[in-house]
């Protein structure tokens, strides 16, 4: 819990039936918060119901997507009788497909342009797995092709709870229990902190998925990404006896006085609804 005793927090609802009473009414306006699960346990629903609610209400919103056409990312969204296609026409939701076949790509120049263009309050980015993966499709600011000189309360953490936390200036490859490669040590800090820092220049709310990590100590594939968001929303699912139990869980947001208790949810005809 990180609670400012005294302070007015302006908060961002989702409208997701259940979210935000765990969370004092809503997101604190201009986090970014970090929704974690393997793939099948809601992320991509959550978040487009996220921006779904909001364009409803009067915020528009954006979906960056890395890996899913925008195509196949509407038709989920429609399942849940969400006409996105009308949301899309009147400018108050777009969608946003970073191609990965060419090199050199200014994501942050690329973000900030749609968002001013689409006058965005709201942005899910899908995802942060997806861009280490494809890093050096990206190009990386200068700022974060240096070492930080002081490292923040969260990288101290970070650092300690990772006895092989490597600073270091060239980055290495190595592979996830999954198989997957990412580039290491240095690299892989700069990475995180590179999207988090970016993501709050922008003004926007965010929402930032990535991967669940199999079989490691960290809650994250990247090991970083849990400590310098704002907010972390653990997503799960447990398959008992040929019956599916989706669960979600509220790990960290700060300024605010979290319900840590883990909720299952269900899908239904309007989307995403955690019990009460």
């Amino acid at each position: 819990m990180n609670l400012v005793v005294g302070e007015k927090v302006e908060r961002v609802k989702t409208g997701i039936p259940g979210f935000d009473d765990l969370i004092q009414g809503g997101i604190p306006k201009g986090f970014n918060v970090l929704l974690v699960g393997q793939p099948g346990t809601g992320k991509t629903i959550f978040g487009m119901q996220y921006l779904v609610n909001g364009a409803l209400a009067g915020e528009n919103g954006i979906y960056v997507s890395l890996d899913s056409p925008n195509e196949i990312v509407k038709s989920q969204a429609k399942q849940f009788g969400w006409d996105v296609d009308t949301l899309e026409k009147e400018g108050k939701l777009s969608f946003l497909k970073i191609p990965l076949d060419k090199p050199k790509i200014n994501l942050f120049d690329i973000l900030e342009e749609e968002i001013k263009a689409a006058k965005a309050q709201r942005l899910v980015f899908d995802s942060l797995a997806d861009f280490a993966i494809n890093i050096d499709q990206f190009v990386i600011p200068l700022a974060y092709s240096a070492l930080p000189s002081i490292a923040s309360e969260d990288e101290q953490r970070a650092a300690q709870n990772d006895k092989t936390y490597r600073y270091e200036v060239m980055p290495t490859l190595g592979q996830d229990p999954q198989g997957r490669v990412f580039y290491r040590g240095h690299s892989e800090r700069r990475i995180s902190y590179l999207v988090v820092n970016e993501m709050q220049k922008f003004g926007t709310t965010n929402l930032l998925i990535t991967d669940e990590s199999i079989g490691g100590q960290h809650l994250t594939v990247d090991g970083v990404s849990e400590y310098v968001s704002d907010g972390v929303v653990m997503f799960e699912f447990n398959d008992t006896g040929g019956e599916i139990l989706r669960t979600a869980k509220v790990i960290k947001m700060r300024n605010t006085k979290i319900d840590p208790k883990m909720r299952s949810f269900d899908f239904s005809e309007k989307g995403i609804s955690l019990e009460q």
